[in-house]
């Protein structure tokens, strides 16, 4: 995983707050494709957003994080082990796993050591599927007075890991090695105020660089004018999603 991930181990209050679940169901469809329900395992886990429904449908969940921080924060629930681990060298026993979930956080992966580690911890048949979500997609006046200014001041700071992500996780850039299962197309969709979107926005890597680098203030003043401007209805907020499935064998 390279550095620039770290940053979320650094603020897990704040990535916890701000991040978002996924459709319950991605996680049946995750379910319905593995082998048997034993066990899955959650790679870079965060706060636990994926590990959480997964072990609502798998006996067991392991979760891995790189961060001590972010597994410190990690909701607990029945059923999900956290561990403090690389993704490209887990620790986890060969053959374990009958699913193999990564949110949102692939593209900070190194490829050439991470998929020869998913072969050896997925058993014979075993499902993987690595999901991430683009930039939110809102009613004009949120683009035009919150996502758009805050665009265009943070967008300097996005690692190419993010911009990886944007892309859509390209074959030519995941180099997965896997036979592939077409995946239903899906997508998140929010009932959310502008207040809560901020918390998502404070997330990003991006901007808790920016904001590092010296445009707090700037980026405080848009934010402040666009609250005034929304007020606190909530706002539909669409997040695209893309999916990657593949077989392990």
């Amino acid at each position: 995983m390279t550095d620039n991930s770290q940053i979320f181990g650094t603020q897990p209050d704040r990535y916890r707050q701000g991040r978002h679940g996924y459709p319950d169901e991605l996680f049946e469809w995750i379910a319905n494709q593995a082998p048997d329900r034993t066990c899955a395992w959650d790679v870079a886990t965060g706060s636990g957003q994926a590990a959480v429904p997964l072990a609502q449908r798998f006996e067991r969940v392991v979760a891995t994080d790189l961060s001590e921080g972010q597994i410190a924060a990690a909701q607990a629930a029945d059923g999900v082990e956290y561990r403090v681990a690389p993704a490209e060298t887990s620790g986890l026993p060969d053959g374990l796993a009958s699913a193999i979930t990564v949110a949102t956080a692939l593209h900070w992966f190194d490829f050439e050591r991470f998929w020869p580690e998913v072969r050896r911890v997925g058993k014979p048949g075993a499902v993987f599927c690595g999901f991430t979500v683009k930039l939110p997609q809102a009613d004009p006046e949120v683009t035009e007075h919150l996502l758009r200014p805050v665009w265009d001041r943070i967008d300097p700071y996005w690692a190419e890991g993010n911009r990886l992500s944007m892309r859509g996780y390209l074959d030519d850039d995941i180099h997965c090695p896997f036979e592939r299962i077409k995946t239903p197309d899906m997508e998140l969709v929010l009932d959310w105020t502008p207040t809560r979107l901020l918390a998502l926005v404070h997330s990003w890597s991006a901007s808790m660089k920016a904001r590092d680098d010296g445009h707090a203030e700037a980026l405080d003043a848009i934010e402040s004018n666009a609250l005034k401007l929304l007020g606190e209805g909530s706002r539909r907020i669409v997040l695209p999603m893309t999916v990657v499935t593949a077989r392990v064998g």
